[in-house]
């Protein structure tokens, strides 16, 4: 196996256990966001009301005061006559046509670090899981994936969260689970992530590399020594979105 190319500072050892985040750290935007823009090219939401929805959590999510029960609550009307066959098609094809395009050449790369190198690797998303587990396994080959469950009654989600969501001290909590069951301490964990909500994670994590960072985690990266990533599309693919002119 490969060695991974990043020591933990503490130790001068390999992290044990890599965890990445998922939205805007291994894909560049928001998979929630863009899922919802999908149902309305699908043809299956017609009414704007979840874009004001989307657009109200970004602003709070930025500003870190997301009530992310209330929240899931709402945008999950979007899909929440869904049954289960038709949300996995559906999500399916969203992977592979809108959220391909958005991968990181950077992220593929310390992906395929980590699973080379045989490090235990895992998403850990404040997304759902229906959305996190088929991104983290189509275009990472990553198995071990965290996101939001939701509750369902009868094949069908109900918008309300079942468990510890994975979103601010929810993702320390939630990882806390998988680090018992490899006999692994906070230390031995190298994350990555970009948003100033994964602080809790990013202060218990042996080390943390920020992709992006968001001004205030870019403050604490400075204060803490955590490596700071800039991340890239490649130009052809911001072009073809819009990105640049």
């Amino acid at each position: 196996m490969a060695a991974f190319p990043l020591l933990m500072p503490a130790t001068k050892l390999p992290p044990k256990l890599i965890v990445f985040d998922l939205d805007k750290t291994l894909i560049a935007g928001n998979s929630t966001v863009l899922w919802t823009e999908w149902l309305y090219e699908k043809g299956i939401v017609k009414d704007p009301i979840y874009r004001q929805i989307n657009r109200e959590m970004e602003r709070d999510y930025a500003a870190g005061t997301l009530d992310i029960a209330a929240y899931e609550r709402k945008q999950s009307g979007a899909f929440r006559r869904l049954d289960e066959a038709t949300l996995t098609k559906l999500v399916s094809e969203f992977v592979k046509k809108r959220i391909a395009p958005l991968v990181y050449p950077e992220a593929k790369q310390w992906v395929k670090n980590a699973v080379s190198s045989g490090t235990p690797t895992y998403v850990l998303s404040a997304s759902t899981s229906f959305l996190v587990a088929p991104v983290a396994r189509m275009l990472f080959g990553i198995e071990n994936a965290i996101g939001i469950e939701l509750e369902r009654v009868d094949g069908f989600f109900t918008g309300e969260i079942a468990g510890i969501p994975s979103y601010e001290e929810g993702k320390v909590e939630r990882l806390q689970e998988v680090l018992a069951m490899h006999g692994f301490a906070f230390a031995d964990v190298l994350f990555f992530t970009d948003s100033r909500t994964d602080l809790p994670l990013a202060r218990a994590a042996g080390f943390t590399c920020c992709v992006n960072p968001d001004p205030v985690l870019l403050a604490e990266a400075r204060r803490s020594g955590w490596r700071v990533l800039k991340w890239e599309l490649p130009l052809r693919t911001q072009i073809a979105l819009g990105q640049k002119a």
